[in-house]
């Protein structure tokens, strides 16, 4: 079960791909976190400053998610 969340106080998008004892966290680029299992697993991924991050491409991202059937 994948679980998304997003704290607007520290502007960070968490996502959560799979349950897991967590073990570290890995920086993979300026913005963004991925955490790890002990066994090496992705079980959840951070991305920081969204807000910035996705500045120049949210109008297109709202328009998208809108106009989609689910």
């Amino acid at each position: 079960m994948i679980d998304v969340h997003y704290d607007e106080k520290e502007d960070v998008l968490g996502i959560q791909l799979k349950n897991g004892s967590y073990w570290k966290s890995v920086e993979v680029s300026k913005n963004v976190v991925m955490d790890l299992s002990k066994e090496g697993e992705i079980i959840g991924i951070e991305i920081l400053g969204v807000k910035e991050a996705f500045k120049k491409d949210a109008p297109l991202i709202v328009s998208k998610a809108t106009r989609r059937k689910v």
